[in-house]
């Protein structure tokens, strides 16, 4: 493991420490055409190459008030929508997200889309945009609407965690907002992992704008590799709460994730 920097991050991938570097593009001289072909074969078209998509090793993102953290500490889970209600001090969704949320029900399965723990593709997914921005979104609740950014904090975890905390009946994924009509559903295993690689590889970032990962019952906090925070005061603050965890995530400092669209740098 490097060195890690202020931001929580190790040094060399840490876009502030270690923004990355800028080139003037070379002259480039044209070369004079060859008066005669070298080959009767034409040339292969280039293609640039793609990396192929690693999806177990994509980071997936769950979004909850700091006044949430201690309570989830100390019970060792995350819950599912329909749990924790009754649980959070500050709820993200409205009286009315939960209850689309849980009237959707999941293809295949004997549960709601309520009955799972969420995660998003993105730390810049469109609910969460939504609250940086102060833009009216009817999933919100009140408390969730009208709190600062900084009072949130995302927990951070893979793909491959997930599926194996999902185990034995899988994580659902689905292509948009969970509890929306137009919305398709990855039930299996092998469904879920084709989503997850056709939207990751989509050139199109508002692919990942509303997807989901849905881990069934509870996810092990012991499972959250990251937390991210928007300042130093908050990072401070859930330290003090992560002092009784058995296995405290890294904590790191990343103002992009808590800034409106248009305000954030490139990362």
């Amino acid at each position: 493991m490097g060195e890690e920097c202020i931001h929580g991050f190790e040094v060399e991938f840490c876009a502030t420490c270690s923004p990355a570097p800028t080139f003037e593009a070379p002259v480039v001289k044209k070369a004079r055409p060859a008066s005669r072909p070298t080959s009767l074969r034409a040339p292969a078209p280039s293609r640039s190459a793609q990396p192929a998509v690693i999806v177990g090793d994509q980071r997936i993102y769950h979004i909850t008030h700091i006044g949430n953290l201690a309570a989830i500490v100390e019970r060792g889970s995350m819950l599912p929508d329909h749990a924790e209600q009754h649980d959070e001090a500050v709820g993200v969704f409205s009286h009315d997200g939960r209850a689309d949320r849980e009237a959707t029900r999941v293809p295949g399965r004997d549960s709601s889309v309520a009955d799972h723990v969420p995660f998003v593709l993105t730390p810049h997914a469109s609910v969460w945009e939504s609250i940086r921005a102060g833009i009216e979104d009817p999933r919100l609740g009140d408390g969730a609407a009208g709190a600062a950014p900084a009072a949130f904090v995302i927990l951070a975890t893979t793909v491959k965690q997930a599926m194996d905390a999902g185990e034995p009946s899988g994580i659902v994924v689905t292509d948009g907002y969970a509890a929306s009509a137009l919305s398709r559903f990855a039930t299996t295993h092998e469904d879920a992992k084709r989503m997850l690689g056709s939207l990751l590889s989509n050139d199109d970032a508002d692919a990942l704008q509303d997807a989901e990962v849905l881990v069934p019952e509870s996810y092990p906090f012991a499972q959250i590799s990251l937390i991210g925070v928007a300042n130093d005061k908050v990072r401070e603050q859930v330290r003090q709460i992560l002092r009784g965890a058995s296995h405290p995530p890294r904590v790191a400092v990343y103002p992009p994730w808590f800034q409106p669209a248009g305000e954030r740098y490139p990362v």
